[in-house]
């Protein structure tokens, strides 16, 4: 996998915000991200509430090089994520990135299933539009709770190839978890890849399932970052080789190389600096 070099550059400009479902959309002015950024990776935002100390981090939505702008997608859960959430057009923003390392593309032609729960679907839509570019097979699946805590699929992917929604108590598209119709569609004989992004659970069955079916599978971990930048070590992921930091090392990861521990869900433990690899 590669990274891109951080912009030292934190002014970034706020030039739209939308309602996406239950989430919030941002639209953000800053080239120099911009000109970096890869699917997978993610901006650090400071924000300025009550109670709030640390950055928040935000996987990359989408980006637009000739407007110099990038997307990001927000849950409201606390102080900080809600104070973002409502800044006006116009307000100015600390933004540093792009961080971490994104996804491998397939160096072949290949069918690329992309697996997302909740608004981790957000970043996906970016990964699969540049797979369709550089002329891959694109299956989208979408799952969430409810309806309500769906992302919205893009036009662009829906019309592009398969484009499956589903929900764990039936109120849209297929009634169920995302991981039944990725096991579904693993099960078909032509080879396949797949990408990633949501809770955590969600990613060790989804790397369970890859792993039965002999698929090659990355993920997006989620994690806290305290720092963003590798140095605090609280987003440690525990590997079959040591620790990784997701948020230098990842967050984009072999989903085979995750210790996914008991339980399906990594087993997190208390990390000294030399299991860490990679660490300074």
């Amino acid at each position: 996998m590669t990274t891109c070099a951080v912009s030292r550059e934190n002014a970034a400009v706020l030039v739209d915000r939308r309602r996406a479902g239950a989430y919030t959309v941002l639209t953000v002015q800053a080239p120099e991200i911009v000109s970096g950024a890869r699917p997978g990776q993610f901006v650090s935002i400071g924000v300025q509430a009550q109670h709030t100390l640390l950055r928040r981090p935000f996987a990359i939505a989408g980006v637009d090089a000739a407007a110099g702008t990038l997307q990001v997608v927000i849950a409201v859960v606390g102080h900080g994520s809600r104070w973002l959430a409502d800044q006006p057009a116009a307000a100015a923003l600390d933004v540093v990135g792009p961080l971490g390392r994104g996804f491998v593309l397939p160096s072949v032609a290949t069918r690329c299933v992309l697996a997302g729960g909740g608004y981790g679907t957000a970043p996906l839509g970016w990964l699969g539009q540049q797979l369709l570019v550089a002329g891959h097979q694109v299956e989208l699946l979408s799952g969430a709770a409810s309806a309500g805590a769906l992302y919205p699929v893009s036009r662009v992917m829906a019309a592009a190839g398969v484009a499956i929604e589903t929900t764990e108590d039936g109120s849209r598209g297929r009634t169920g978890l995302v991981t039944d119709v990725l096991e579904a569609r693993l099960a078909q004989p032509s080879p396949a890849v797949v990408y990633a992004c949501g809770p955590m659970p969600m990613l060790a069955a989804v790397a369970e399932i890859a792993r039965r079916h002999d698929v090659a599978c990355q993920v997006a971990v989620e994690e806290h970052m305290g720092c963003a930048v590798g140095v605090c070590m609280t987003c440690v992921v525990p590997t079959h080789g040591g620790y990784l930091r997701a948020c230098v090392d990842g967050p984009v990861l072999d989903a085979q190389r995750v210790d996914w521990g008991v339980g399906g869900s990594p087993s997190f433990r208390t990390a000294s600096p030399s299991t860490l690899q990679g660490a300074p």
